[in-house]
Parts: structure tokens; C-alpha cells; sequence
């Protein structure tokens, strides 16, 4: 097993079978001067890993010595695809409970380390009028833009929201300025005669849903 190589012990064993540096051998599929693709991918996860490539941009995935273009653009739809798996995304999608809101926006929380706060925007059957992100990749946490939710709710005539972000420092468990922050929004959505459904925080793969601990 030990002599074969990546694609060969893929049809014999299964794709399981393979070490991380080995799955990236067959997708980078060719190495560069100097450097065989067994030893690029060798590199690579070691320096890198999946996660942190996983998060890169163009830009810095092709800065990495032995990725141009081709390799770059290549990993990236890789990247993408497995996202998408993750996500099922569909203008059906109804966000009827925390699990369904978790599938959802998981794949976009995958290795994150700033926080990202989304707005998803429902209409009476749940499903998806509109998502909207606010971040600051500077910063360690971000504030509720609270008016340019509810002036956005107003505009799309949305029936309810659903609020998701994200904690990567790894505790999934609200701050008191997340509580303060969802019951201050709540009180004016309900005013207006719009419903806040849930707040997600995500953690490590985890979430913690307000509704199911009656938090609002």
C-alpha cells in the first residue's frame, strides 16, 4: 500500500484511504522545477494545511511559492465546491428551525477568525428574500448595525429575520453586548410588526441558538 501512488491507492482503498498530502498531490496534479508534485503537496500541508488554504483568497493562494494561476484557480474551485455541498442553498430553502439556519450559513463560517455578522431576511414561508454580511476583518467583534437592519427589513417588506454570527475565538455562548444587542433589535422589529426568528452564534462547528434557549 505504502509504494502506491495517491490515485492508484485511491481506486484500490477509497479516497479515505489517503493522507492529506496525498488528496492535494491528485488536485494540484503536476509539481513545479525542482520540486515533484509529492513533494510540493508534502510542503504545502505542512506549512498551510488545509484550513488555512481553505480560507485564502486568489491573491493569497498565488503568492504561495509553487502556486501560479493554474493551481491557484483550481484549488479555489475546489474550495468553492465544497462549500456549496455544505450549504444546499436554494431559493426553497425554508429556515423553519436552528438546524436548518446552521446548514444554511455553515460552510461560510468554516475556519473564520474575525467575526462576521449575517442578516438573512425571510419572507411568511421562510424562505430567503435576502442575506447581508457585515464584517470587520481588523477587529475582534462587531456591533449590530441595528438601523441598517431594520431600514433594509422595511425595504425588502421581509416578514421576519434570522441574525447569524460567529465567535472564533471558539466559546459558543452570547456575550452580554450579543444579548443586549438582540433584545434592543427585537424590541423595534416587533414595534414594526417584523419578526426576529433566531440569533445564531457559531463556534468551532457548534451553535448556539437564542430561540431554543428562550432568549428573546
Amino acid at each position: 500500500m505504502n509504494n502506491l501512488l495517491p490515485r492508484e491507492k485511491l481506486v484500490k482503498y477509497g479516497v479515505s484511504s489517503l493522507t492529506d498530502d496525498e488528496l492535494l498531490a491528485i488536485m494540484l496534479s503536476s509539481g513545479i522545477k525542482g520540486e515533484s508534485v509529492f513533494e510540493l503537496s508534502k510542503r504545502l500541508i505542512k506549512e498551510y494545511g488545509f484550513e488555512m488554504m481553505f480560507r485564502m483568497d486568489y491573491k493569497s493562494l498565488s503568492k504561495i511559492s509553487g502556486i501560479k494561476e493554474a493551481k491557484a484557480t483550481k484549488l479555489l474551485a475546489t474550495f468553492e465546491i465544497t462549500r456549496r455541498i455544505i450549504r444546499h442553498e436554494s431559493s426553497d430553502l425554508v429556515l423553519n428551525d436552528a438546524e436548518a439556519l446552521f446548514k444554511y450559513v455553515e460552510s461560510e463560517y468554516l475556519f473564520l477568525e474575525y467575526e462576521v455578522l449575517t442578516v438573512i431576511y425571510v419572507n411568511s414561508k421562510l424562505n430567503v428574500i435576502k442575506k447581508v454580511k457585515y464584517t470587520d476583518e481588523k477587529g475582534s467583534s462587531i456591533d449590530f448595525p441595528i438601523r441598517n437592519i431594520v431600514d433594509t427589513a422595511l425595504k425588502l417588506d421581509s416578514y421576519g429575520i434570522f441574525l447569524v454570527h460567529n465567535h472564533p475565538g471558539g466559546y459558543c455562548v452570547p456575550s452580554d453586548s450579543d444579548i443586549k444587542m438582540t433584545e434592543d433589535l427585537n424590541f423595534i422589529l416587533k414595534n414594526l410588526g417584523i419578526h426576529l426568528f433566531d440569533h445564531l452564534i457559531i463556534a468551532r462547528g457548534m451553535y448556539y441558538s437564542f430561540t431554543e434557549k428562550n432568549k428573546q
